[in-house]
């Protein structure tokens, strides 16, 4: 289940302190072929606000408020399914890049800069992608309790979460600690990172992302109204909050997390 990632750093308080925050989910991208009519669809559920960035490519940030969340972009090549791309720090895009390949995985897009950094995009053994980054500029880690309308967690959703949690150990330093419930935490020290659990049949692995709400049910609701997909209805994680998954109108995956205070 979720887990408050900006809350769980100050368990550890050395990693308050690393500027790199390697290990670190610092972005989230929206890949789809109609990036105005997509964050139309997330501006209407999340009241998010869209303004362009030039990164020498159209691209779009997203924004809750006076806090960027998210990209947009149009895929860079043909028959790329839309999805949502997790962005990991690294200290270094190439060394990253190479543990990745060494490890199983694939660099589906070598090592670049961009205006605001250096990034990689790569999958891991089973298929599931994600991206390695490195910021021109890092700033302070994210600290407090992700309002409502920000991202909150990632979660691998895949066929054998043990044998591919391993690859994760080895790129980014996480150590996998399985749960009673068939789930695997990946932890850097007292910190969680990130978590997996066994996939749906038929449905390739992948990182699904998690946005904090007020009310599951009412923006399960409201994303329906909206035209989304509803994929698996609000339901309880006992002690932790109430979640649901859905489809976004281009295809991209994404769930609502509400956490029980």
């Amino acid at each position: 289940p979720p887990f408050d990632r900006r809350t769980s750093t100050r368990s550890n308080p050395h990693l308050e302190n690393v500027m790199s925050h390697a290990g670190h989910f610092v972005w989230r991208e929206l890949v789809t072929p109609d990036p105005a009519a997509t964050t139309a669809f997330y501006a209407k559920l999340f009241g998010w606000t869209a303004e362009s960035m030039d990164m020498g490519m159209p691209y779009t940030i997203l924004k809750h408020g006076e806090e960027q969340v998210a990209g947009a972009t149009a895929p860079a090549m043909d028959g790329v399914p839309p999805h949502w791309l997790d962005y990991i720090s690294v200290d270094d895009v190439d060394a990253a890049a190479g543990r990745v390949q060494s490890h199983g995985g694939q660099v589906v897009a070598p090592a670049m800069d961009i205006p605001v950094g250096r990034f990689a995009v790569c999958q891991d053994p089973s298929g599931a992608a994600f991206a390695l980054f490195k910021s021109a500029d890092p700033g302070e880690p994210p600290a407090g309790t992700p309002p409502a309308g920000t991202f909150c967690w990632s979660q691998l959703m895949s066929a054998d979460p043990s044998a591919v949690a391993p690859f994760y150990a080895k790129v980014f330093g996480w150590k996998p600690v399985p749960q009673d419930n068939g789930q695997i935490w990946f932890m850097d020290g007292e910190a969680a990172r990130a978590s997996a659990m066994p996939k749906q049949a038929g449905v390739p692995d992948h990182w699904l992302k998690y946005v904090a709400v007020e009310d599951t049910d009412a923006a399960w609701n409201k994303a329906g109204q909206l035209g989304a997909t509803q994929l698996a209805p609000p339901m309880d994680v006992p002690g932790m909050g109430r979640f649901a998954v859905l489809a976004d109108p281009s295809g991209a995956t994404f769930a609502l997390w509400t956490h029980q205070s």
